[in-house]
């Protein structure tokens, strides 16, 4: 596939998400979302996120803040920050971009891409890694993914206790941080490590085992929620 943002590729399974990795400077992996089924548990990545749309309409969940978005606009989410995709449009095409954690000139980058996608209709994904480097502060091209991973090894309740607070008020206050309770950040730490298991070639039994999920089948349900796939069809991205 050499033009995920053209392509017509779609799961023979009937999944509406497709994942893809250029292996390009600029750009870890690119999921591309067609038609009705967009909507996606609230999770988080490791890596910095651009979605656009190429067609229709999408609509995003950011903390209590909805953001929706018509080609050409686009918006950028860094890091960790927890958000959920809505449902959209039956025509809608949709591009997210994930690239290395690191510093963005987030309002000039997404001003660029808009302005890019206006002007010729349409560019490939190497034009968009050039126009993404273009626009990385640090200028660091390499892979530097943070690892957002919470300790499984510690019990909500000890972790309350060491601080000298009760469960409840741990939760309250880790939420507020964090923008999702305790046990669900952990889901998706672990959702996360899965990801990038599979991203490597692991099998998915092992993955879910590693992860630890009690067997395929609890893996894959808790990670089509999130990604919209299983993670048989993610691994072949």
């Amino acid at each position: 596939m050499t033009d995920l943002l053209h392509s017509n590729a779609v799961d023979p399974k009937g999944s509406q998400w497709v994942y893809w990795r250029p292996m390009i400077d600029g750009i870890s992996e690119l999921g591309i979302l067609r038609g009705r089924g967009s909507e996606l548990a609230m999770h988080f990545h490791e890596e910095f996120q651009v979605t656009f749309v190429l067609a229709g309409r999408r609509a995003l969940q950011l903390g209590d803040a909805v953001i929706e978005l018509t080609s050409p606009r686009c918006v950028c989410i860094p890091a960790g920050t927890p958000h959920r995709s809505l449902e959209g449009s039956s025509d809608l095409v949709s591009v997210n971009a994930y690239l290395p954690a690191g510093d963005y000139a987030v309002a000039a980058m997404q001003a660029a891409i808009e302005r890019e996608w206006r002007m010729v209709e349409g560019f490939d994904w190497r034009e968009l890694a050039a126009l993404i480097r273009a626009h990385r502060k640090d200028g660091c091209a390499a892979d530097r993914s943070i690892a957002i991973r919470p300790d499984r090894q510690e019990s909500v309740s000890r972790r309350a206790s060491r601080r000298g607070q009760s469960r409840e008020g741990f939760s309250r206050a880790f939420a507020r941080r964090h923008g999702m309770p305790p046990h669900a950040f952990e889901l998706i730490g672990r959702l996360n490590r899965a990801r990038e298991l599979l991203r490597a070639g692991e099998a998915v039994a092992a993955t879910a085992a590693e992860t630890g999920f009690a067997d395929q089948s609890h893996l894959g349900r808790w990670f089509r929620r999130a990604f919209g796939v299983t993670p048989g069809r993610y691994r072949l991205g």
